[in-house]
């Protein structure tokens, strides 16, 4: 059975997914074509960057990597890829790991509809598609982002100093906070329902999960390491 997958966008192309239209004002839907795959019973993970799977000294596109890297992957063996830097981010060289829109697949590779056709062609090959997830921090632009969206530095984020990451440069989510939560979650699934994903990688967890963010700090595999309120005991 085909799954119905809304769309944001004023173009569309019968290149590799089918388009009809679901509201005669406004509305399209894009159909993906090609079910999920099985779940593999073991996986074999090839990690990727959009933007520098070419070999030219451009960035590439998800089109490139629909026609040229998928099924170079599938030959090599893997049975599924994890892309990185897919979410919008304002500044290139944080390899895309200072999210600026967290809804937002990255306008440098091309469309929202071309990500699509990235995920459904992959599904045909076979393999599941994962996505880099950055729910550790976000971008501390105020333009751009959500840093001081309300006016006020802790409308998503703890205020400072506990609210800004000490190397990173970027804000800390309050995940006390039942609508951060909200966010969070409803990004997660937005991307699986919208694009296709199979599933996530999470970045940063260890700064999500301890207040010293893991930063300068050496894990020997004591319990007491990883429980407990014990910020800055272990680090060096």
């Amino acid at each position: 059975a085909q799954s119905v997958v809304p769309i944001h966008t004023h173009t569309h192309t019968n290149w590799f997914v089918n388009y009809s239209k679901d509201d005669q004002n406004t509305a399209i839907v894009c159909v993906f074509t090609h079910p999920r795959p099985p779940i593999p019973h073991s996986l074999r993970i090839y990690e990727a960057h959009v933007g520098i799977s070419s070999h030219e000294g451009k960035i590439a596109s998800y089109e490139h990597f629909t026609v040229n890297v998928l099924p170079r992957i599938v030959k090599l063996g893997y049975n599924t890829v994890q892309l990185m830097g897919i979410m919008e981010h304002a500044y290139y060289a944080s390899f895309g790991y200072q999210v600026t829109s967290f809804f937002a697949p990255s306008s440098r590779f091309g469309s929202p509809s071309a990500l699509q056709r990235l995920v459904d062609t992959a599904h045909q090959l076979g393999l599941r598609v994962l996505l880099d997830v950055v729910h550790a921090h976000a971008s501390s632009n105020t333009a751009d982002g959500l840093n001081e969206f309300d006016g006020t530095p802790v409308c998503h984020f703890h205020a400072p100093p506990r609210g800004k990451h000490p190397a990173w440069d970027s804000r800390l989510f309050n995940y006390g906070k039942w609508e951060v939560l909200r966010f969070l979650l409803s990004n997660l699934r937005w991307w699986h329902e919208e694009y296709g994903f199979d599933g996530f990688r999470f970045d940063g967890v260890t700064s999500m999960l301890y207040h010293h963010h893991g930063y300068e700090m050496v894990f020997t595999g004591d319990y007491s390491e990883y429980f407990g309120l014990q910020p800055y005991m272990w680090i060096f």
